[in-house]
């Protein structure tokens, strides 16, 4: 099982954030890897959507449930999915307002197919691969999110 957890600050409002990265149809323009929704069942709490991951040029099918998604009094903001298919884990993306923009914090446990061999490969070479596209995918939200319009 691999754990990865990173942070980066974004100067735009936890609402405007939160209401992109909320939208399944946005995830494949700031996730590495991620094809466009090949289904989506719901909305908030309980949505489901399927999809297809690209790592290390293995496609991998995944479905993304939300348990949680809320907005706090204090203005930061959580929301929290189950992945299932062929990987297995869950993701967590906190908001915090911060210095006039928001501290966007995004957490991934996840558990490789495959027994010892599985293993190996994750701590040898797929771990880092994963950790390098949560950075890539961090910056490209930054990215899209301070130059584009409110």
């Amino acid at each position: 099982m691999g754990h990865l957890s990173h942070s980066i600050h974004i100067d735009a409002p936890v609402d405007k954030i939160m209401r992109f990265t909320n939208d399944p149809h946005n995830w494949p323009a700031f996730m590495v890897g991620m094809s466009e929704p090949e289904e989506i069942t719901g909305q908030g709490v309980g949505q489901e959507v399927k999809l297809t991951m690209l790592t290390a040029g293995i496609r991998s099918h995944e479905t993304v449930r939300i348990l949680e998604d809320r907005t706090e009094p204090d203005g930061s903001g959580h929301w929290h999915s189950e992945i299932t298919g062929n990987s297995s884990g869950w993701q967590t993306w906190d908001f915090t307002p911060e210095d006039g923009g928001t501290l966007v914090a995004m957490e991934w446990d996840y558990t490789v197919p495959g027994s010892a061999l599985g293993k190996v490969v994750d701590r040898l070479f797929l771990g880092r691969m994963m950790e390098r596209s949560m950075l890539h995918s961090l910056d490209n939200l930054k990215l899209l999110l301070e130059e584009s319009p409110a």
